[in-house]
């Protein structure tokens, strides 16, 4: 991937500004995911709230050939739980680094959360960055913070379906640890980690 091509930009600098929270607005709209409605809600309703609690922060993927709005992603801080037989001895190994082992034989441990990742398929845009490229930004964001505050995890959440895991795990790496059931949706979301 090329990083020149694009260029990435942290919501949390148009906050705090009315006028730039209205163009923040603006753009939002110009935002369309018909492949998962979720991630198209979260970013024009929720994103700036999140933002603002210090909850997630969302981070917009913009073209700097015409500045065309090509995809964001949102990341977080999470404590998650991993069963220790659910992954490899050379995950536990990294793991055990920062956690040890609980009685109920769980690793308990902060993780870089991958909370949103989404193209824009808004007027043909879906093809303008491609989802290993959008995923690329995320994991360079979260490598800038890793070089910062250390961590040695990148986790998310998926639907059990054929191209995300293939798109997740084999062409990316991360592996299945878990499933969470989903308050909101009454979903399952398979839980994928990849260690950094």
């Amino acid at each position: 991937m090329d990083s020149r091509t694009y260029f990435v930009l942290n919501i949390r600098e148009y906050l705090g500004n009315a006028p730039l929270e209205e163009d923040l607005s603006g753009l939002q709209n110009l935002y369309e995911c018909p492949l998962s409605r979720d991630v198209e809600h979260f970013l024009k309703k929720s994103a700036v709230e999140f933002a603002k609690k210090h909850q997630a922060v969302s981070y917009l993927v913009f073209s700097k050939k015409n500045g065309a709005l090509l995809g964001y992603f949102a990341l977080a801080i999470k404590t998650i739980s991993v069963k220790a037989q659910n992954v490899s001895k050379t995950i536990q190994r990294k793991l055990s680094r920062m956690s040890t082992l609980d009685d109920d034989g769980e690793y308990n441990i902060p993780a870089y959360l991958i909370a949103q990742l989404g193209k824009n398929f808004q007027a043909g845009l879906n093809d303008s960055i491609t989802g290993n490229e959008l995923l690329s930004l995320a994991m360079d964001q979260i490598l800038l913070m890793q070089h910062g505050v250390g961590g040695v995890l990148c986790v998310l959440e998926c639907e059990n379906k054929k191209k995300l895991l293939d798109f997740y795990c084999v062409q990316n790496h991360f592996v299945e640890f878990g499933t969470r059931r989903t308050k909101s949706s009454d979903k399952n979301l398979l839980q994928l980690l990849k260690t950094i």
